[in-house]
């Protein structure tokens, strides 16, 4: 601990023994002590007695005094923490937001893209139809040609037969 108040310098009682001293409606830090919390006036001596209650309980009963400021800087780390937390989720939420606004802004590329590459690939898909139609269409040409050719063939090799017959009976 560090430097003791003037009731404490040089005292070996117990070590939750009070000092006090009243001036009339008001409590000041320096007026009193708790052995063991004692400081000098500090801090933890300094919250008892910012609250009246409080200093009346710590003369009443130190060990509960010591309990409800222990209880109160628990509350206080807890509410640090509790600020700590919120801020580092109001972090995480900016850094999703930025997050989200990337992936958006890439998203709309992507979808850019996808049109782009689905209208050249329907243009690609429909020359390619119109080159199958039309070797569709010379397939067909070519098949009636050739069926063309067949009775043709067929009708000259019957005429030459008949040429032939006709010329060895004369």
């Amino acid at each position: 601990m560090g430097s003791k108040c003037k009731y404490c310098v040089g005292e070996e009682e117990s070590p939750m023994e009070l000092h006090y001293y009243w001036k009339p409606s008001k409590v000041e830090a320096t007026q009193y002590c708790i052995k063991g919390v004692c400081s000098g006036g500090g801090a933890e001596l300094k919250t008892i007695l910012e609250n009246e209650k409080l200093a009346e309980n710590a003369l009443l009963d130190s060990k509960r005094a010591k309990g409800i400021l222990a209880n109160r800087q628990s509350a206080a780390r807890s509410k640090g923490r509790k600020v700590r937390y919120i801020a580092e989720l109001e972090q995480k939420v900016h850094t999703l937001q930025t997050q989200t606004t990337a992936l958006s802004h890439r998203l709309t590329l992507l979808q850019i893209c996808i049109q782009t590459y689905s209208a050249e690939l329907a243009t690609q898909n429909n020359e390619l139809k119109l080159r199958i139609q039309a070797i569709e269409e010379e397939a067909q040409l070519g098949e009636a040609l050739k069926v063309a050719l067949t009775r043709e063939v067929h009708r000259l090799n019957f005429a030459t037969v008949e040429h032939n017959e006709t010329r060895t009976h004369s």
